[in-house]
C-alpha cells in the first residue's frame, strides 16, 4: 500500500500544480484586464486637479497631461496614422476641383449670388448676372452631394450626421465667404467591424493601422469603423471635414487640416443652429489639458509630424484653430490663410508663408494666444 501511495503522489502533485498555475494565470490576467478598464475613469477624475495654465520652457503647458478617455479608447491619434499622407496619395489635385455652391428657391424665395459675390433674396427669378440658379429641392444652399451607408446605421444617425455636416459647411462659409466655397461630393461608408474596416481600407490601397476612419479623395469616399454612437459620429465628421478641406482649399498644412477636423467634429445642432463644444481636449472645469505647442512650433512641425507625439500635435492643432475661431481677428487670419491656400490647391504653404499670412493679419497673435490658453475654452456658435 505504501508503494501504491507513492506511485500516485507524483502525478497528483503535478496535476495540482498545473491546475494551480492555470488558476493563478487567469486570476492575474483578469486583474490586468480590470485595471485597463478603469484607467480612463481615473484619468477623467484627475482632470479637475488643476484649473490654471502656465507657460513652461518652449511650449505652452497646462496642468492636465494625462490621456483622456477618448484618446485611450480610439486609435485615431497614433503616429502611424497620417491623414495628410493619405491625401497626398489618394487626394485629387486640380485647380478649382469643387463646383461653386448652387443656389435654390425655397418657399417661393429665390436666393442667388451676383457677379460681385453679394447674396440676393427675392420673390423674382435672378437676373442674368447670377452665377448659378437651380429652383428645386427644399434647401436654400446645395452644400453636399452626400451619401451615407452602413449595414447597421439607423436613419436617425444618417439624418443627424447630414444636419451636422451642413452646419459645418455653413461654418466654413462664414470664414471664407460664399464666393470661395466649393461643393463637396462625398460618400461615407460605416463598416460594422474592425476586421471589415481593415479589409476594405486595404482593398483601396490604404493602411488601416492606427486609424478609425480614412478619406480617399480620388473616390470621394470615407470609410469609418463603427464603434459607439458618439465615436462613430465624430469620426465620420472628422473624415468629412478632410473632404471639405480638399474641395475648398486643396492640400494644406497638417496642423490646419487636422485642427479644423478636430474643431468641427464635436458640433452639436439645436434649432438648425450649429455649435462646437471643446469637450475632447478640455477638463471638466473647462481648461485645456496637457501641453500645447506655440504657434511657431506647431507650424514648424510639418516635416517632423510622423515622428512627434501625435496627441500633442492634435491637441495643439485643435487649440490653435479654436483660438482663431474665437475672435474676429482670428477668423480674419484664418480666412486669409485658407484663401491663400486655395490659390495653389496642389500644394500647401510652407512655414515662412504661413507665418507671413498670420502675422500680417494678426500682429499680436502670440500674446493673444497665451491669454486664450489661460482662460476657459468656451463653446462657439457657427
Amino acid at each position: 500500500m505504501k508503494n501504491s501511495g507513492n506511485t500516485w503522489t507524483g502525478p497528483i502533485f503535478k496535476a495540482c500544480l498545473v491546475v494551480f498555475s492555470a488558476l493563478l494565470y487567469l486570476f492575474f490576467d483578469g486583474r490586468q484586464f480590470w485595471v485597463a478598464e478603469v484607467q480612463p475613469s481615473l484619468s477623467q477624475e484627475s482632470d479637475t486637479s488643476s484649473e490654471h495654465s502656465s507657460r513652461v520652457g518652449s511650449s505652452y503647458t497646462t496642468g492636465h497631461a494625462g490621456p483622456t478617455k477618448r484618446q485611450a479608447s480610439q486609435p485615431k491619434h497614433r503616429t502611424d496614422a497620417d491623414h495628410q499622407d493619405v491625401l497626398r496619395r489618394f487626394g485629387r489635385c486640380q485647380p478649382h476641383s469643387g463646383e461653386s455652391v448652387k443656389y435654390r428657391v425655397e418657399q417661393g424665395i429665390y436666393t442667388w449670388v451676383d457677379s460681385n459675390g453679394v447674396i440676393n433674396y427675392s420673390d423674382q427669378k435672378p437676373s442674368r448676372d447670377a452665377k448659378t440658379y437651380q429652383p428645386r429641392s427644399s434647401r436654400v444652399l446645395d452644400y453636399f452631394d452626400l451619401e451615407i451607408s452602413g449595414q447597421t446605421i439607423s436613419t436617425q444617425f444618417k439624418n443627424t450626421l447630414s444636419a451636422k455636416l451642413n452646419a459645418i459647411f455653413r461654418g466654413y462659409t462664414s470664414i471664407v465667404g460664399l464666393k470661395a466655397m466649393r461643393k463637396v461630393t462625398l460618400r461615407i461608408q460605416i463598416l460594422p467591424s474592425r476586421r471589415l474596416y481593415e479589409r476594405t481600407v486595404k482593398a483601396y490601397g490604404g493602411a488601416p493601422s492606427g486609424t478609425a476612419g480614412v478619406y480617399f479623395g480620388t473616390k470621394n469616399t470615407a470609410f469609418v469603423e463603427q464603434t459607439s454612437y458618439e465615436a462613430t459620429m465624430q469620426t465620420a465628421i472628422h473624415e468629412a471635414v478632410h473632404a471639405i478641406n480638399q474641395a475648398v482649399i486643396g492640400f494644406s498644412p497638417r496642423w490646419l487640416n487636422e485642427g479644423l477636423a478636430e474643431y468641427f467634429e464635436t458640433v452639436e445642432i439645436s434649432m438648425q443652429v450649429g455649435k462646437v463644444t471643446p469637450n475632447n481636449h478640455i477638463t471638466k472645469s473647462g481648461y485645456i489639458k496637457g501641453q500645447v505647442l506655440r504657434p511657431s512650433q506647431l507650424i514648424g512641425a510639418e516635416d517632423t509630424w510622423q515622428t512627434s507625439d501625435p496627441v500633442l500635435l492634435y491637441r495643439s492643432s485643435w487649440a490653435f484653430v479654436h483660438f482663431l475661431m474665437s475672435t474676429s481677428s482670428g477668423k480674419q487670419s484664418l480666412k486669409a490663410l485658407m484663401l491663400q491656400e486655395q490659390k495653389e490647391p496642389c500644394s500647401s504653404l510652407d512655414y515662412a508663408n504661413v507665418k507671413r499670412v498670420l502675422n500680417g493679419s494678426y500682429p499680436n497673435m502670440q500674446s493673444a494666444y497665451a491669454m486664450f490658453l489661460n482662460r476657459e475654452a468656451k463653446s462657439q456658435r457657427l
